[in-house]
C-alpha cells in the first residue's frame, strides 16, 4: 500500500490567508482541553465557540463569552502547597487578555511554554489584525523556507535493569545511580528502579554510540551489568531529535505527529515486539513528547542497546527519515499489510547489509540470539530474576545456594513465588512426589536462546514465613542439578559424575 506523510507548513493545496505566515503550534480545540505539556514552546490555540480550558493556575472561573477558563482543583492526596502543585504539574498561568478580549494570553510555570489562545470568530472574522499580533508577539513568523543544511542533534535516555552479583536489583540500591537522580548523566528513572543513561546530544550516529560507550566505561567501575530483557521492570529506548536551529526546532514540534507516525512505520512497528513483559501501556505506537529541544520519540524499547551496531542503525535510520521529511515536506514510501515500511523502502536510508541486519533483530530476539545485556563485561553463570514478594533474606538464601551451579552457559533463573493456598510444595519437575507440586507447571524453560530461563516456583513459607531447613535446601540444590541436567544446561563433568 502506497503512504504518503506531509507536514502541513509546505502542504498548501489551496489558495490560504496564511500564505506566507509560519504559525507556531498551532492547534484547533474543540470541547476540554488540559494537553498542556504536549505543547511547543509557543503555541497558538484557535477555540471554537464554548471550548473549556481545564486546570489553569487562576484564583476563579473566568467566564470569556467565547470560552471558559477553569482553575484548578487540588487533589485530596496532596500534601504540599498550591503553589508546589502547580510548578510541579507545570500548569499554565493566566497573563492577560487581548485582541478586544478575544485571545487569553498564557505562559506554563516551569517550562515557560508561550500560549495565545484565540476565539475562532476573532481568527475568521479578524485575520489581518490578528495576524499582525502574532508577528508582533512572536506567536508566528513570515514563513522562511528550510534550506540544503539541516542539523538534527541526537539524544536518548535508554533504561536498564540493573544486574550485581548476578541479581537483577533496583537501580536506586546502588550509589552510582541513586546519586545520579534524574538528571545526571548516569542515574535513575522517575520510578527509580531502573537505570537511566543520558549521553550527550551528537550530531551523527556514530558520535551518539562514542558518548554512550563513554558512560558506560564509568557504569564499569561499578561492577554490574545492564539488562534489556524488562520483564521486571518497563525499559524504554527513548530517542530525542532536536536542533541548533530554533526554526527547525519549531517545525519538528508543530509536525511532531507526522514524524512520529514516520517513525513508527520505519522504526517502532520493527522494534516495539522486542519489549519486555513489564512494560504494560508504555508498549504502544505514536508514543512521544514535546521537549524544549524538539521532541521525544517514546516507542522503541530499549532492546537495541543490547547491540551497539543496532543502536548506530536505529539512529541512522531516524536522522534519515526526518531529515527527508523537514526537507522535501513530505515522504511516500509503500507498506505491507501490518503497516511496516516495506524492505526496500529501507534503502533508501540504509545499505543493503545494513538493512538487513536491522529488519532481523526482531526474529533474533524472539528466538533468544540476542543476549539481553549492554555488551560491557563478562556475563555471570547465573542470573537470577526474583519474581512476586520475597522477604530480603530468605532471597539471599536462596540465591546464596544456587550461585555456583556448575552451569554449562549463563543461565537465567527466575524464583518466583507461589500463593499460601498451595502448601509447601515446589514447582520444580525434578523435586520427588512429596514436595512436587502437583498441578500443571505454570512456566515453562526457555533454553534455546543466547541465555536460558528457567522457572522455579517457591512455597510461600520459604519466602514469607521461615528458612528453608538446611538439609531440604541441600535436597533443592540436587533438584535444580538435576533439571538442568535434563535440559542440557549443567556442565558435561558435573553430568558425568
Amino acid at each position: 500500500m502506497k503512504k504518503t506523510v506531509s507536514l502541513k507548513r509546505v502542504s498548501n493545496p489551496t489558495p490560504s490567508p496564511y500564505e506566507g505566515v509560519y504559525i507556531f503550534g498551532l492547534r484547533y480545540v474543540e470541547g476540554e482541553f488540559y494537553d498542556y505539556e504536549n505543547l511547543p514552546k509557543v503555541a497558538v490555540l484557535v477555540a471554537k465557540q464554548g471550548s473549556v480550558f481545564l486546570d489553569l493556575a487562576i484564583n476563579y472561573t473566568k467566564y470569556l463569552g467565547w470560552a471558559t477558563l477553569e482553575y484548578v482543583v487540588l487533589p485530596e492526596d496532596w500534601e504540599g502547597s498550591y503553589d508546589d502543585f502547580v510548578y510541579e504539574y507545570d500548569l499554565p498561568e493566566f497573563v492577560g487578555l487581548a485582541l478586544k478580549g478575544e485571545a487569553v494570553r498564557l505562559i506554563t510555570t516551569r517550562t515557560r511554554r508561550k500560549i495565545l489562545v484565540v476565539s475562532e470568530n476573532a481568527w475568521q472574522s479578524r485575520w489581518e489584525e490578528v495576524k499582525e499580533y502574532l508577528l508582533k508577539h512572536g506567536y508566528a513568523t513570515l514563513d522562511p523556507k528550510l534550506g540544503a543544511e539541516i542539523v538534527l542533534t541526537l539524544g536518548g535516555d535508554p533504561e536498564f535493569e540493573v544486574i550485581c552479583d548476578g541479581e537483577v536489583v533496583p537501580a536506586d540500591s546502588l550509589l552510582i545511580f541513586r546519586d545520579g537522580g534524574t538528571y545526571d548523566p548516569i542515574g535513575t528513572d522517575g520510578a527509580r528502579h531502573t537505570a537511566e543513561l543520558r549521553p550527550n546530544p551528537a550530531y551523527s550516529p556514530e558520535e551518539y554510540v562514542e558518548n554512550f560507550l563513554g558512560l558506560l566505561e564509568e557504569v564499569k567501575s561499578a561492577d554490574v551489568l545492564l539488562s534489556v530483557q524488562g520483564d521486571r521492570y518497563a525499559l524504554g529506548g527513548h530517542i530525542h531529535i532536536g536542533s541548533p536551529d530554533d526554526y527547525i526546532v519549531q517545525v519538528l514540534q508543530d509536525e511532531v505527529e507526522r514524524f512520529v507516525q514516520v517513525l513508527d512505520d520505519f522504526v517502532g512497528r520493527v522494534l516495539l515486539p522486542t519489549s519486555g513483559k513489564a512494560r504494560g501501556g508504555y508498549k504502544r505506537l505514536g508514543a512521544y513528547e514535546i521537549k524544549d529541544y524538539g521532541w521525544e520519540y517514546r516507542t522503541p524499547p530499549s532492546s537495541f542497546y543490547a547491540d551497539l551496531e543496532m543502536v548506530r542503525l536505529t539512529y541512522k535510520l531516524t536522522k534519515g527519515l526526518v531529515e527527508e521529511l523537514l526537507r522535501k515536506g513530505e515522504i511516500s514510501y509503500e507498506t505491507l499489510e501490518d503497516g511496516r515500511a516495506k524492505p526496500e523502502e529501507y534503502l533508501r536510508f540504509l545499505t543493503k547489509e545494513e538493512a538487513e541486519y536491522f529488519l532481523a533483530f526482531p526474529e533474533k530476539w524472539a528466538k533468544g540470539e540476542i543476549i539481553p545485556l549492554v555488551p560491557m563485561g563478562d556475563i555471570p553463570p547465573v542470573i537470577f530474576v526474583f519474581r512476586d514478594e520475597w522477604d530480603d533474606d530468605k532471597a539471599w538464601f536462596f540465591k546464596e545456594a544456587l550461585n555456583y551451579l556448575p552451569v554449562e552457559r549463563p543461565v537465567r533463573i527466575v524464583l518466583y513465588g507461589l500463593a499460601q493456598r498451595r502448601g509447601d510444595y515446589f514447582a520444580l519437575p525434578t523435586a520427588p512426589e512429596e514436595w512436587r507440586l502437583k498441578e500443571d507447571f505454570p512456566k515453562v524453560p526457555f533454553v534455546e536462546g543466547a541465555i536460558p530461563e528457567i522457572w522455579v516456583g517457591i512455597p510461600y513459607r520459604f519466602r514469607k514465613v521461615e528458612e528453608i531447613p538446611e538439609g531440604l535446601l541441600d535436597e533443592f540444590v540436587s533438584w535444580v542439578k538435576e533439571y538442568l541436567a535434563q535440559l542440557k544446561l549443567l556442565a558435561t563433568q558435573e553430568v558425568a559424575e
